[in-house]
């Protein structure tokens, strides 16, 4: 399913292309100069994707998070560096034996832009507004999945509570998806909130021009950052200005210009040349599901198992990075990517000849221009994706349609805008599509590849995998979670129900000024502790 972070549009939570944005990041000099932080300036930062809608409450869009994490706080962070989940607005919490009672703390002192405090009956409004079907959210409702409601104990303490064990929801609760925003701002309705959002966060929404640009403004009297931050005062930039330039050449050429400071999701193959150029090329492996082909298991013929693996076997995710991306990113070795938490390699490597025998066995016979056929029906895939999507996703398509060609498969490449990709994959009227998604746990198996969020078929309709996923939700206890998760990327692999491709990897590159340009738990840049030294 690709729609959106990894990577048709990078985002969308349904079969898509996602991206999820998590806590702040450690800063990282980028080159030699002043190592003592400059307050204000302003970075003016590339990006490929119009955000559509800011509200990260509403929208799956990585773009939204871009520029959403740095005006919304979320009740717990976690650390970039382990993936440890520590305070942010709430200074404690526990946990029921089930899963299914979250009592949070909050600190004192947090206010949002707006003036009004970070207190119990603002958790309470915004967990409520996210599942109101009114808000028509794509994905934080999905975090939210079997919710019951929200008790305010007193002005400082909640207990959000679910109906069935969800344990992956502390981690939900450190993304923007489920950051806290200004009740008062919810009276305008939806589409206001897409335009601006009012958060508790180190910057406000100044100005926000679709397809052109979003301009954070600096907030004055933050102090409540996480302890992992840099600093835990004011941001250092007095602006942030993010434009919006789709074209790969066009960021990396106004970035040699001096038009911007930084050029984010840099194409592999102008990597290399930028790093060359004097323009440092900051690379983060993110965190959720690898860059993967989905096979629709629930439609014959692909509800034969040996047909999956065969398509599996033929696909070789190291020729496809070595050709692409030139080796900038890593062929996947699970459905997860290395840096989400209970990862466990499961890929089996590329064999065309394994694949072919699979096939003859399966009594598919090669027919006129080598495409297979069995009793009449032609072996035949049709691959829904977004486009126009960055990252080489034509030639992508075209190479794995290759592939599959030399073993008697046929892929019928169907690119079309991302809306008509997600009307077809709403109705389950899809064979083969591709996802990718950032979220730094591994309970996104469950909520991306299990979601049948607004009446959808879920990309994986698997019962074994279902209760693999549901006792990794019902536990906190750390090994019983890793093996519950190792077992369900297993049953993944075996089955072939999914045929991970390459680890997502966000290339940010900037020019000398720049200081302190890092990334968060999910691999997406961070501006909070961010300078310019100029």
């Amino acid at each position: 399913m690709s729609y959106g972070v990894s990577r048709p549009v990078r985002a969308l939570a349904v079969p898509a292309v996602v991206a999820l944005l998590a806590a702040g990041c450690t800063a990282e000099p980028t080159s030699s100069g002043s190592t003592t932080p400059k307050r204000g300036g302003t970075l003016t930062i590339a990006t490929d994707t119009d955000p559509g809608c800011l509200d990260p409450q509403q929208s799956p869009a990585a773009a939204a998070l871009l520029t959403g994490r740095g005006v919304v706080d979320s009740l717990v962070a976690q650390d970039p560096t382990g993936g440890a989940l520590v305070p942010w607005l709430a200074e404690s919490w526990t946990v029921d034996q089930r899963a299914t009672a979250f009592t949070f703390k909050l600190r004192t002192g947090a206010t949002f832009s707006d003036g009004s405090p970070v207190d119990a009956a603002a958790v309470k409004a915004n967990f409520d507004r996210i599942v109101d079907p009114a808000t028509k959210s794509l994905l934080a409702a999905g975090l939210l999945a079997g919710y019951t409601g929200t008790t305010v104990s007193d002005e400082r303490t909640v207990v959000v509570r679910f109906g069935q064990p969800n344990a992956g929801f502390l981690q939900a609760a450190s993304t923007a998806f489920l950051g806290l925003q200004a009740p008062a701002s919810f009276a305008a309705g939806p589409a206001s909130t897409c335009r601006a959002v009012v958060g508790s966060g180190p910057f406000t929404v100044a100005d926000y021009v679709p397809q052109q640009q979003v301009v954070l403004a600096r907030r004055a009297g933050y102090r409540w950052a996480p302890k992992f931050a840099a600093h835990q005062d004011d941001a250092y930039l007095e602006k942030v200005v993010v434009t919006i330039a789709s074209d790969n050449g066009v960021r990396s050429g106004s970035l040699r210009s001096g038009q911007v400071d930084a050029a984010g999701a840099v194409s592999p193959r102008d990597a290399a040349a930028l790093d060359q150029d004097g323009f440092p090329v900051h690379k983060r492996e993110q965190a959720g599901i690898a860059y993967s082909l989905f096979v629709n298991s629930a439609k014959e013929p692909w509800n034969d198992v040996a047909l999956r693996r065969a398509v599996s076997r033929a696909i070789d995710p190291a020729l496809i990075v070595k050709t692409l991306y030139q080796d900038r990113y890593a062929p996947a070795g699970s459905v997860l990517t290395p840096t989400t938490p209970d990862y466990v390699a499961t890929a089996q490597p590329a064999s065309a000849a394994e694949a072919a025998r699979l096939l003859d066995a399966a009594g598919w016979v090669a027919g006129p221009g080598g495409i297979r056929s069995k009793n009449g029906q032609r072996l035949s895939l049709r691959w829904s994706y977004v486009a126009p999507a960055r990252e080489q996703r034509d030639l992508l398509a075209q190479l794995v349609q290759q592939q599959l060609k030399a073993v008697g498969v046929e892929v019928v490449l169907e690119p079309a805008p991302v809306g008509d990709v997600i009307a077809k994959q709403s109705k389950g009227d899809w064979e083969m599509s591709d996802i990718s998604f950032l979220r730094a746990d591994a309970d996104v198996m469950r909520t991306v590849l299990q979601s049948s969020a607004g009446g959808r078929p879920p990309v994986v309709a698997d019962q074994a995998l279902a209760r693999d996923l549901a006792a990794g939700a019902a536990t906190t206890e750390p090994e019983a979670r890793r093996n519950s998760y190792h077992e369900a990327q297993q049953r993944i692999a075996d089955q072939a129900l999914a045929i991970p491709v390459y680890n997502p990897t966000y290339l940010l590159a900037v020019n000398k000024s720049v200081r302190g340009a890092g990334f968060d738990a999910q691999g997406l840049p961070q501006f909070y502790d961010t300078w310019v030294d100029r």
